[in-house]
């Protein structure tokens, strides 16, 4: 499970950092399409982004040459430090969605959805306690997330029409409809 960890313990060293928690995560758009898969995972300094290179990798050799079969086509992508990311999460209907986005290019955010069927929601709730737990430990680094992982921000207002049935005083017979548009904010767990 622990990809990213044991690639940077094997080729790594130098800048290997313990993986405080990583999985796997499908890089979408705003619309929810699928762009690409990517394992990620975050340190106490910065967020690393792993991914399978098929093409890169001679599958026909099955001299392993001594590496793991789990990362043998695995290959870093990417690392960024914390200081320079903000990471949001959200959930939309039954998606769990992780916001990633440059400081100072918020305008321009990357979303990824959770992976790993079966756990998702728990891979959702650990991350969240990992990214606060950072920000408590390092004040410094306390803009990487907006929020806490008790906060309301899985609480999605959406602006709704609501329909309201004003009873009017007893002396007139007759009832009147409102029309009210409000924020209807659904905690959806």
């Amino acid at each position: 499970m622990f990809r990213i960890q044991k690639l940077m313990l094997a080729e790594y060293r130098d800048i290997y950092e313990p993986v405080i928690v990583e999985n796997p995560f499908t890089q979408v758009t705003e619309y929810g399409e699928g762009l690409r898969q990517y394992h990620i995972g975050l340190t106490r300094s910065k967020i690393i982004f792993g991914c399978d290179d098929f093409d890169a990798t001679d599958l026909e050799d099955f001299d392993y040459k001594g590496l793991d079969p789990e990362i043998e086509t695995f290959q870093l992508v990417s690392l960024m430090p914390l200081q320079f990311v903000k990471l949001n999460f959200f959930r939309k209907k039954n998606r769990n969605i992780m916001r990633i986005s440059i400081c100072g290019e918020e305008e321009k955010p990357m979303l990824f959805e959770f992976g790993g069927h079966l756990y998702k929601s728990l891979f959702w709730k650990t991350w969240r306690e990992r990214v606060a737990t950072i920000r408590l430990l390092h004040p410094n680094l306390f803009h990487i997330s907006c929020s806490s992982p008790f906060s309301s921000t899985d609480v999605l207002g959406e602006e709704e029409l609501c329909y309201a049935q004003v009873h009017v005083d007893s002396n007139y017979s007759q009832s009147s409809w409102r029309n009210y548009s409000t924020s209807c904010s659904l905690l959806s767990q």
